[in-house]
């Protein structure tokens, strides 16, 4: 009974972060690799692009590129 308690308590812990993510691509783009890689997971257009702010951007990632409104840096 314990153990089922906490699995309840860390579940609900772990949606509300998952929302937010969930809620910046509704459009499921990610997962068809058709937009810009937020961390640099899958290549678009044959280029691997970071999102500003992530811990994956180094000097290599140079170009500057708009997509949906959103900025990335590739390489």
């Amino acid at each position: 009974m314990k153990h089922r308690i906490l699995a309840v308590i860390v579940g609900l812990a772990v949606v509300p972060g998952m929302s937010s993510t969930a809620g910046a691509h509704r459009s499921g783009c990610h997962g068809a690799h058709s937009c810009p890689s937020d961390h640099a997971t899958y290549k678009w257009r044959g280029k691997l692009c970071v999102k500003p702010a992530s811990d994956k951007r180094t000097s290599a990632f140079k170009k500057k590129v708009r997509y949906a409104g959103l900025t990335y840096y590739c390489k």
